[in-house]
């Protein structure tokens, strides 16, 4: 083998190396993050994603429902008005209020009299059905809690047993 061909074919071995280590296409180095496709929000985009996207594939919904964009996404509801009358020994229930899109829900309700009141929590399913969640009997004018949402819609219900109208405000803070 002359030196000229032993040039060429080293020449040519360097080429291919070369070709061989770079990379095929602009994806196998670090691309700019999406968080929208982020499925499971661990900050690296990976097979995990393709995994949750198969399992999802040829599903179908509702686009127009709430999303979460932001952890810091907050509403604040007054269904029903400010200062709602309920009559002696009657019951009074609220809007059905949704909360579908939403992580967490705080219930916020002030009577004029706690005395002989008892709240009802609803959960409601898109088809109207609706189950009891709690029964509180307060033992004060004021009540709050925070639920893990579970379910689109719910429903307050105050039960009034006492011989004069009472009066009820409430308040529905929703979180993302």
């Amino acid at each position: 083998m002359n030196i000229r061909q032993f040039a060429i074919t080293t020449l040519f071995a360097l080429v291919l190396l070369t070709v061989a280590s770079a990379p095929l296409s602009d994806q196998q180095g670090i691309g700019l993050y999406d968080p929208w496709l982020d499925y499971n929000e661990d900050g690296i985009i990976d097979v995990n994603e393709l995994h949750s996207l198969g399992e999802a594939y040829g599903s179908s919904g509702d686009p127009t429902r709430n999303i979460t964009i932001a952890s810091h996404a907050t509403e604040y509801l007054r269904p029903d008005g400010l200062h709602i009358s309920i009559p002696p020994a009657s019951r009074w229930f609220s809007s059905m209020i949704s909360i579908d899109g939403y992580a967490k829900v705080t219930l916020l309700i002030w009577v004029s009299s706690a005395a002989n009141c008892v709240f009802y929590i609803h959960a409601c399913d898109e088809y109207s059905y609706s189950w009891l969640m709690e029964t509180v009997d307060p033992s004060s004018n004021s009540w709050v809690k925070t639920f893990d949402v579970m379910s689109p819609r719910i429903q307050i219900e105050i039960e009034n047993s006492t011989p004069n109208t009472v009066t009820a405000e409430l308040g529905v803070y929703l979180m993302a």
